[in-house]
């Protein structure tokens, strides 16, 4: 009887962690879109990946768009992936060590600037919805808090998300209207997070911490308990990343809402 319970209570728990907020129906206009990861770009050849460029391609082309968004030094909020400007501007130097006018000197391989958060959402202007990915390095906090600031003021469709709970948690008590999502990988942990805490995202077990109204999972590695739990007994929403062939898009399309695709033509 004593084991009985404790299963129970041990049950209980877990699927409160792993549980999402429920539907609401403001989500609707993300639903059922496909995003371009980092906008349209082409692997960086012509089109820069997180660029002005990549950005207006996607809009002309009717897709929704995933970018990344991390603050300078001097809290200038910019769109860029890595922490370091190393792989695409050839420089070992840290974002956020770096101020916006420093940052000015280092242009994109095309020869653009990285570009403001700002300036992103003036060239949407509303035109495509957008997953903002709030990066995990630095303070997530601060990160969160100057993600929110800009937003306050754009009217377009838009979703937050991010891999950080601490980041999620925030805009769960301060902006609470916003849709917000837990970004989570079942694959190989990267170097920003510990096995502890890589297992508690692989497992969705972080959800409790800023209970977003989606999860944004590695579709090429979710063939986990927690991930089948929401998707089966949860019913959460779902957005897939990175989709990179056709086929890969047609199994996500049975099983997520939100398809965030890289380097092919979707449905071509």
């Amino acid at each position: 009887m004593g084991i009985a319970l404790c299963l129970i209570v041990l049950m209980t728990l877990y699927l409160w962690l792993i549980a999402t907020e429920p539907r609401r129906p403001e989500i609707a206009p993300l639903l059922y879109k496909l995003y371009a990861h980092r906008g349209l770009h082409d692997g960086n050849h012509r089109v820069i990946e997180n660029s002005l460029e990549a950005f207006r391609l996607a809009v002309e082309a009717g897709y929704g768009i995933e970018l990344d968004v991390q603050p300078t030094r001097d809290g200038k909020l910019v769109v860029f992936h890595d922490e370091s400007l190393k792989r695409l501007c050839g420089v070992d130097l840290r974002i956020g060590d770096m101020t916006w006018e420093e940052l000015g000197t280092h242009p994109l391989p095309d020869g653009s600037s990285i570009p403001l958060f700002d300036q992103v959402l003036a060239l949407v202007n509303g035109q495509a919805p957008l997953i903002v990915e709030i990066k995990h390095y630095g303070d997530a906090k601060r990160n969160a808090a100057l993600t929110l600031q800009v937003l306050r003021t754009y009217s377009g469709p838009f979703c937050v998300e991010s891999f950080h709970p601490l980041a999620v948690r925030y805009f769960r008590r301060e902006a609470s209207h916003i849709l917000r999502g837990q970004l989570a990988n079942g694959g190989k942990r990267d170097t920003h997070t510990n096995f502890l805490q890589h297992f508690a995202m692989k497992y969705l077990l972080v959800n409790g911490i800023g209970r977003p109204h989606f999860v944004s999972y590695s579709c090429g590695s979710d063939h986990t308990l927690s991930v089948w739990m929401i998707k089966r007994i949860k019913r959460a929403l779902l957005a897939a990343w990175t989709i990179r062939d056709q086929e890969t898009l047609d199994r996500a399309r049975k099983e997520y809402q939100m398809y965030i695709f890289e380097g092919f033509h979707p449905d071509d």
